[in-house]
């Protein structure tokens, strides 16, 4: 039977537990982010097929608003990938440590870029980069207590719920504890 707990809720308690158990040194704001991450990213499609390098290269070039934007998305999504999913990257051309540094690299952009006017945002930032592989642990161990440990499995469970809507793929997903639903980009804005 599926509860009526919400993902932020859900994986607030897990990435808590998780940084207690690692004993990692870090506060309530980077914890929060670190939970909303996960929920943003089960509730949306947020996984690009571009290359990391690509969108860096792109977010290089665009407007202060928008470098702030997609630095994130790329800090954001190298997280998540390299928490959740570094089984995957095994059998690509670039591997986890790729993932991790352009993570950390991008974070370290967004927290220089909020330097000047947002020193909250811009320590949580530096945070993230600076302590990038130890989130990264953090979030594979979430990973592993939400039986999520075999990534190909859910991903190619959700990649084909996302395409065809399947009842069993839904049914799949929310044995797991995942609420398959759209999220329009636009209410995540």
């Amino acid at each position: 039977m599926l509860t009526d707990i919400k993902p932020i809720e859900h994986f607030k308690d897990l990435v808590g537990t998780a940084i207690k158990r690692q004993k990692v040194n870090t506060n309530e704001l980077a914890e929060f982010y670190l939970s909303s991450l996960l929920a943003n990213f089960i509730l949306s499609e947020r996984l690009s097929p571009e290359p990391l390098a690509i969108t860096y290269i792109k977010a290089l070039g665009a407007g202060r608003a928008a470098q702030l934007r997609q630095m994130r998305q790329l800090g954001d999504l190298s997280l998540f990938t390299s928490g959740f999913f570094s089984d995957s990257l095994k059998r690509k051309t670039v591997d986890l440590d790729y993932y991790m540094a352009m993570g950390a690299s991008s974070y370290s952009y967004v927290a220089a870029i909020h330097k000047e006017d947002n020193t909250a945002l811009a320590s949580l930032f530096l945070e993230l980069a600076s302590k990038f592989s130890a989130f990264v642990d953090v979030l594979t161990e979430v990973s592993e207590r939400s039986r999520l440990t075999s990534s190909k499995d859910i991903l190619r469970v959700y990649e084909r719920w996302l395409r065809t809507k399947s009842k069993h793929a839904e049914r799949l997903l929310r044995d797991l504890g995942i609420e398959p639903y759209k999220v329009s980009t636009k209410t995540l804005q």
